[in-house]
């Protein structure tokens, strides 16, 4: 997986970019539009990017603008246009998509002007049927979902592994950096403009060497000054954060981002910050007007298709290959019982108990940054002999937990004195 950062069709954000050597970028034409495009001369990405950058352009008109038919259609006639004057340059470009299009003017769009374009990406819209995405899915090996839609169905990351296993497609997830969805979905790439909220609204986004902590602004004075260590290892100014330098705190935020991605790829398994929903930040840039042109309602869970209602035929499993659920093991004991008639009869019947073996995975363990015994496709290295059956065990099992219990409070007190008493939420 491969994070895109948007917001490069600005000049200041893109010299912070250049500044930490960020790699994949989004670019507005949109935004170029309307920050003013020469008039005497072709916009060249080349001449405004550094060479090492993959421009990933998308047409980005914001949902909540309404545009004339004329306007709309002189916009898609303008963006195709520039993307066949910089198709050389860009990485990928997704096509144009707006609530006032119909569906026969994407399909129209994409047959006149994109054809078989190896770097197009076809948006999945949130009225499509599944006989619709699996036809979008066989036509092209790029698809891009939408945050509105990667959100809403539920049974989502099913069909996309379904789908790229049958036809081979490449799905990327449109302003979607949300840990929970991208542990689910697998995709190539997933674009974000998240790394602008500290310079845009006072936030805290750093990673604390095992996942993403981010903090509000109201938390910005107690949150900053814990990670003194991590902005030094990222070659950062402390006193520039500290005193909430617009740059520095962006810089920060990219040089975070970028070791989430590292650590991502490298466990595949992504890292949720406790304090902070990812939903509601990309779903307030979409109201806001500022990301991708796509629809954000929500999608009906029950799709359809045309090739009517067949039942799945069931095949009954061999009894050799059949064996007890993992978190329980069974024990035959033999038991005396009394029948209908009230007579003592003998008979073996299975006793549930516990059990030590586990079926977590070092690959998707929540702890495989910083576990000592991580070892990629294994199973746990430790076991939990834990067994209830006598009051002393239980006695002891209380104890033990009351002790545990009493040493995290005692570390967490410890910890808020460190940083002046400040109770940490996390």
């Amino acid at each position: 997986m491969r994070l895109i950062y948007l917001g490069a069709d600005v000049p200041s954000n893109r010299v912070i970019m250049e500044q930490m050597g960020i790699q994949s970028v989004g670019v507005s034409y949109w935004r170029l539009v309307k920050r003013g495009l020469p008039k005497t001369k072709r916009y060249l990405l080349d001449n405004y990017f550094q060479p090492y950058m993959k421009i990933h352009l998308h047409p980005g008109i914001p949902e909540n603008v309404s545009l004339s038919a004329g306007d709309l259609e002189q916009f898609m006639a303008d963006y195709e246009d520039f993307v066949a004057h910089n198709i050389d340059r860009i990485e990928s470009f997704i096509e144009v998509d707006h609530p006032q299009l119909a569906k026969a003017e994407i399909n129209l769009q994409r047959d006149a002007a994109w054809g078989d374009e190896d770097k197009f990406w076809a948006t999945i819209r949130s009225d499509y049927s599944y006989a619709e995405i699996v036809d979008v899915c066989q036509q092209y090996k790029n698809v891009a979902i939408p945050y509105g839609i990667i959100e809403s169905d539920v049974s989502l990351a099913a069909k996309t592994r379904a789908l790229s296993t049958q036809h081979g497609t490449k799905f990327h997830a449109l302003a979607c950096a949300k840990p929970d969805n991208l542990r689910q979905i697998q995709v190539e790439t997933a674009s974000t403009q998240s790394w602008l909220s500290p310079m845009m609204r006072g936030e805290t986004i750093v990673w604390d060497g095992n996942k993403l902590a981010r903090y509000p602004k109201k938390m910005k004075e107690q949150a900053r000054p814990r990670y003194k260590a991590v902005y030094e290892k990222a070659g950062l100014d402390f006193d520039k954060i500290i005193e909430d330098d617009a740059v520095e705190v962006a810089k920060l935020a990219l040089w975070s981002y970028e070791q989430f991605e590292e650590r991502f790829n490298m466990v595949n398994n992504p890292f949720q910050s406790p304090e902070d929903d990812y939903e509601e930040e990309e779903k307030l840039y979409y109201n806001k007007g500022e990301l991708l042109s796509t629809n954000n309602a929500e999608t009906d869970t029950d799709l359809h298709d045309s090739k009517g209602g067949q039942m799945r035929k069931l095949i009954k499993r061999d009894q050799s290959e059949k064996t007890t659920l993992p978190v329980f093991a069974a024990e035959v004991h033999t038991i005396v019982d009394k029948d209908d008639q009230g007579r003592d009869i003998i008979k073996d019947v299975p006793l549930m108990k516990s059990t030590f073996a586990s079926l977590r995975m070092c690959n998707t363990c929540f702890v495989a940054s910083n576990c000592p015994a991580f070892k990629k496709d294994n199973n746990c290295a430790f076991d939990l002999p834990i067994e209830v059956k006598t009051k002393e065990q239980l006695r002891s099992l209380l104890n033990a937990i009351v002790e545990m219990q009493g040493q995290r409070v005692a570390f967490a007190r410890f910890s808020e004195e460190l940083n002046g008493g400040y109770p940490d939420p996390n």
